[in-house]
């Protein structure tokens, strides 16, 4: 108590500081204006992963989703559940790089081929008894406990085959029946209202090795029989993990559907920033994705950010930055960024306590935590209001208001690309750095006889040079309540503290000002709340 009582003089003193002498130097200046809406707040605190138990030992995180005001969650990497028809083996490459631990990999292969939907590619789709719906079901009503809708991943986990299905006519009309399960009541079911469908993820070597031609064959049979069941659902895909370069799956999808009048409601794509560490990566990508679904004849087709994250890499050498501070400070950047993007929905990977996750094995939070749970909070005030000061560099801004007036909060986030950043790669197992080894010389051989590869729509933003990172000024002018009293709170979120008050006052008036050091890797949530 003594120690925060310290905090919350020195917080007071800095701003009565600021109200008599020249604000420091090297502070930015920020500027909000409660009394011009500008616009919504859009929600994309979308998470991939379950948040029941993925694996034997995690814990249940179904408080922990609502908390963070989880209202989205992909069915994605489930290990299982979810899944339409996967098979899982122990000695899968894949798998055992996911899940080095022997013990651990061979009872998540048993669960997950215990718990998959459709476990008979020759049954009939027709009959219930062909289906294994209860692990399913149990993920589904934890998501809705936790508040979320469901965001329908079709296709397989990692480390499942990843070769075309048996009979895609039986694989779309078991997927039909999936759908009737969860949204029509079929076979003792659930009107769980489920909106979006994606097909597949990823197409390519670990999920996809069939060829295009044979995915739009069974996007196209899949997308016709769940629209034949619910003209009202949105499908589409395909979740494709390189979109900065043209692709079968990306230009080749899109011709496909429109030539041969396929359902195709949005596009989804992928991106990680472990060649950039640029929390901007994701406007740019949506921008483009907007323009390519527009030329390709697709104006009101949605585009679904599916996953993403600072870096896909899910090994130990990369868990303390997955879990730290500087991630949350680009988790908060990106977030926020996400608001002046042409984005229908966000989804993070991923939000549960297994790799590259949220939360610790007993359900505590991680720094990055912290961040979807302050932006969460900001959904109290969705009426987005203007402000002045951020830049698309890593100090990201936003501010809204409450419909009833009477609370306005505004969301700060500093975050730097560390300095000299060179790209990353994935830390392999042997076995996979052999594999990729051999692919690179194989595509460097057929480069000397091939045209060059298409120019990448993503180059690494050259020349940021951050300034006046070290604090801000805040003014806050026009607020809703006129001279009325109001209490200032503000939380920070940092090396040390995690979402900690820091600041607790009252004050009246129609303006506030606060002046305060703000050092990058620093995240706040400041609430202002007429009494």
């Amino acid at each position: 108590m003594k120690h925060l009582a310290c905090l919350l003089l020195l917080s007071l003193a800095s701003v009565a500081a600021w109200t008599q002498a020249t604000a420091p130097a090297g502070y930015r200046a920020v500027h909000v204006d409660a009394g011009k809406v500008i616009g919504q707040i859009h929600d994309f605190q979308g998470l991939n992963g379950q948040p029941t138990p993925v694996l034997q030992g995690l814990p249940n995180l179904v408080r922990q989703y609502k908390e963070l005001r989880t209202s989205l969650v992909r069915t994605h990497d489930m290990m299982g559940p979810t899944d339409i028809d996967a098979v899982f083996k122990f000695d899968n490459i894949w798998q055992e790089w996911l899940i080095p631990d022997p013990a651990v990999r061979r009872g998540a292969v048993d669960h997950g081929n215990k718990s998959i939907l459709f476990p008979d590619p020759n049954a009939d789709p027709e009959n219930p008894a062909s289906y294994n719906f209860g692990p399913t079901d149990e993920v589904m009503a934890a998501i809705h406990a936790a508040g979320a809708h469901v965001y329908y991943r079709i296709g397989r986990s990692w480390g499942a085959q990843a070769t075309p299905p048996v009979n895609f006519d039986k694989y779309a009309d078991a997927v039909k029946h999936v759908a009737m399960h969860y949204n029509q009541g079929w076979d003792h079911g659930f009107h769980y209202g489920i909106k979006y469908w994606e097909f597949w993820n990823e197409p390519g070597e670990v999920f996809w090795t069939g060829t295009p031609e044979q995915f739009y064959e069974l996007y196209a049979k899949t997308a016709r029989a769940l629209k034949s069941a619910d003209p009202s659902i949105l499908i589409g895909g395909p979740a494709i993990a390189d979109p900065a370069h043209p692709s079968p799956y990306r230009e080749g999808l899109l011709d496909y559907c429109k030539k041969n009048h396929v359902p195709f409601d949005f596009y989804s794509w992928h991106t990680y920033a472990i060649g950039s560490a640029d929390p901007y990566d994701g406007v740019r990508l949506a921008r483009n994705f907007r323009r390519i679904l527009d030329q390709h004849g697709y104006p009101h087709a949605q585009s679904i950010l599916s996953e993403w994250n600072l870096t896909p890499d899910f090994t130990e050498a990369e868990k303390a930055e997955l879990q730290g501070v500087h991630n949350a400070a680009f988790i908060g950047a990106a977030l926020t960024y996400f608001q002046d993007a042409p984005l229908d929905a966000a989804i993070f990977y991923r939000g549960d306590a297994t790799w590259m996750g949220l939360f610790d094995l007993k359900g505590n939070y991680f720094k990055t935590a912290y961040t979807f749970k302050a932006m969460g909070q900001m959904q109290e005030t969705p009426q987005r209001l203007a402000a002045t000061g951020a830049d698309t560099d890593g100090f990201a801004v936003l501010a809204g208001k409450s419909a009833d007036n009477r609370t306005v909060q505004i969301f700060l986030s500093n975050y730097e690309i560390p300095a000299g950043y060179k790209p990353k790669r994935m830390h392999l197992s042997p076995q996979l750095q052999k594999m990729f080894e051999k692919t690179m010389a194989e595509q460097a051989a057929k480069a000397k006889t091939k045209k060059p590869a298409p120019v990448n729509e993503l180059p690494q933003r050259t020349g940021i040079v951050y300034k006046n990172n070290a604090g801000y000024n805040l003014t806050v002018a026009d607020l809703p309540w006129g001279d009325a009293a109001f209490t200032v709170q503000r939380y920070r979120l940092s090396k040390t503290q995690n979402l900690a008050l820091v600041e607790n006052k009252s004050a009246s008036g129609g303006s506030l000002k606060i002046s305060t050091a703000f050092p990058p890797d620093t995240v706040e949530l400041i609430v202002l709340q007429r009494k």
